[in-house]
């Protein structure tokens, strides 16, 4: 276990197994980058991965088709400002769930729930990890479960069955019919899913921690303990260390250490990791310049560096449990947070406190990457990194109330307002709002709760808006995604149709939709499938796709019916859509008009 030869990427374990595709997924995260968002669909589905970050109609309509599937829970407030409004936001904003800041705490889980389906027969996995959904380069934590029907031994899924189906209760702004009927399913099926338990472990479960009070998960007593937390407090750090009757270790941040040193004082050794790790990112992010920049006048944009995982090991007698996920060693994380960990056991051998920091040289494990931290005689006063600021709690508050934002037709444009409701800032807090689709230059001031925006084109319409709050010299940006009222109903519609200019474009769209059916649209799709009048077997090749697809999958017939009625009001269809497509496609549709509506 948190060996050096056991890494991964996030987005790998989000793909779906051979032959699968992804049915329903419900994650959620603390921090939210819609870029990274965007990227799972794209990952999953795209094996070439070779995307140049234009919307084109191809993409859409993969983000489209996942987006429709998938519920994302994330702190009100702490979606990042993306660097530019793109066209593909437009079939994230129904994914997106901003959960409200609970009193004292935040909203902090980190986990996706997915399900893979192929010809009615589905297959689950679950990710608990300390992994936010951004693009931080930071030292994480993840554990993959996967179905295996056959397996002899299984997780206990009570817990997490538990944790999904409370999460609508935590959203800032009511759910959707939609959103609401997707993850009461996936709980439903995930409830007698049989996820294997890992090798070398033997037994787990799932320790939600719902912002309850639960106190610390950990056994209360232990021979011998290790935590591997960026954040502490004091208190908390002395309760786990208390509950060693040998040796205790506790992994952090300097900075986390010095502000929690007497809490633990008690430990045998006190790590932190290596300063030449830290000095080979810096050296490595300055060469490649990765740090991201914010072209949307909110400044660089924060991303973290160094250890970010959380992880808590309990020798006892020939066993040791290990508790992995996203609570730090704090004591908000076990009583006022919403927080998830999975605990497994196994043999004390295998994945007991030794095996992960024995430092022979036959051990791959995190000994290589830590080194002993003096602590100071006394704790510093804080940890600057550790919580929230007093603007950033205030954008949170803001961020957690009712946002809406009210659309009135003008003309071919569209007049919107927005309200938010409660408005209770503090004297001297200011706030200024854009939609993200606008420049820096037309944000206006919040005024009890109201802002207003004349004339936007229907292509700039989004739910997402930009809050700039303000205070003395300090400024803080969040995102909110408001709910619209008076959406027009041809808005999400036309984004797909407005991305195809050619015939190309077109087919690269086409393949994008029919492609996982029977390998339709892979290396070599190109327009001479169509040309000729359809010479060579093209027609019925595409014809036999079309009604697969009609079969297994009509929602996706639907969404090009839509598209196609958008493209024909254009005048340059014939350029775009052979004549001879029209026909096959009406055919098509009137034999499967009552699968897709």
């Amino acid at each position: 276990m948190l060996g050096l030869d056991q890494t991964a990427l996030l987005l790998d374990g989000l793909k779906p197994p051979a032959g699968m595709e992804i049915d329903a997924a419900v994650g959620t995260t603390f921090t939210l980058d819609l870029t990274a968002l965007l990227a799972i669909p794209v990952a999953a589905t795209l094996a070439s991965g070779e995307q140049d970050g234009a919307d084109s109609a191809d993409l859409l309509e993969v983000v489209r088709r996942h987006a429709d599937r998938t519920v994302l829970f994330c702190q009100a407030g702490a979606i990042s400002v993306p660097p530019k409004y793109r066209a593909a936001l437009t079939f994230v904003e129904q994914s997106v769930v901003e959960a409200r800041k609970p009193p004292g705490g935040i909203f902090h889980p980190k986990i996706w729930v997915v399900r893979f389906s192929r010809a009615g027969v589905y297959s689950h996995r679950v990710l608990v990890m300390s992994r936010n959904l951004t693009f931080d380069r930071s030292w994480d934590v993840v554990v993959r479960l996967d179905e295996e029907p056959d397996a002899v031994r299984t997780m206990d899924n009570g817990g997490v069955v538990e944790f999904v189906r409370a999460l609508p209760s935590f959203a800032a702004r009511d759910v959707t019919e939609v959103q609401s009927n997707l993850v009461a399913d996936l709980s439903s099926t995930l409830a007698t899913a049989t996820l294997a338990v890992p090798t070398p472990f033997e037994s787990g479960s799932f320790a939600p921690l719902l912002s309850r009070r639960d106190g610390q998960p950990f056994r209360g007593t232990c021979d011998h303990a290790l935590a591997v937390s960026p954040f502490l407090s004091e208190d908390a750090a002395r309760s786990f260390v208390d509950t060693a009757t040998n040796r205790a270790v506790v992994i952090a941040r300097p900075a986390a250490l010095d502000a929690s040193a007497d809490g633990v004082r008690g430990a045998h050794r006190v790590l932190r990791m290596k300063d030449a790790v830290l000095d080979a990112e810096r050296t490595i992010d300055d060469t490649f310049d990765t740090t991201a920049t914010d072209d949307s006048g909110s400044g660089a944009m924060l991303q973290l560096r160094g250890l970010h995982a959380k992880t808590y090991v309990q020798d006892h007698g020939d066993f040791a449990s290990c508790w992995i996920g996203s609570a730090n060693l704090t004591a908000g994380a076990f009583s006022t947070n919403v927080e998830m960990l999975v605990r497994l056991t196994g043999p004390v051998g295998d994945v007991g406190v030794d095996s992960l920091l024995s430092p022979s040289p036959q051990k791959n494990n995190l000994s290589w990457f830590v080194e002993e931290h003096p602590l100071p005689e006394t704790s510093k006063d804080s940890d600057a990194e550790e919580g929230l600021s007093e603007l950033e709690g205030h954008a949170f508050d803001v961020a957690s109330g009712q946002v809406t934002l009210t659309l009135t037709s003008a003309g071919e444009h569209w007049d919107a307002e927005l309200g938010i409701t409660p408005w209770q800032l503090p004297a001297g807090v200011s706030v200024r709002a854009r939609l993200l689709s606008l420049g820096t230059d037309q944000g206006v001031e919040v005024v009890q709760g109201s802002a207003f925006w004349p004339a936007i084109p229907l292509s700039l319409i989004t739910p997402f808006v930009v809050l700039e709050a303000r205070v003395g010299g300090q400024v803080r940006h969040v995102l909110v995604r408001a709910q619209l009222v008076g959406d027009p109903e041809d808005r999400r519609r036309s984004v797909i149709a407005n991305a195809i200019a050619s015939r190309d474009d077109f087919f690269r769209y086409l393949a994008a939709l029919l492609g996982a059916e029977q390998g339709f649209g892979s290396a070599g799709m190109g327009e001479g499938l169509f040309t000729g009048g359809w010479i060579g077997g093209g027609s019925s090749r595409v014809l036999e796709n079309l009604l697969v697809t009609a079969s297994r999958n009509p929602d996706r017939l639907a969404s090009l019916d839509q598209t196609l009625k958008q493209l024909r009001d254009r005048s340059d269809v014939a350029e775009i859509v052979p004549e001879d497509f029209h026909q096959l496609w009406d055919a098509v549709y009137a034999v499967r008009k009552g699968a897709i509506g």
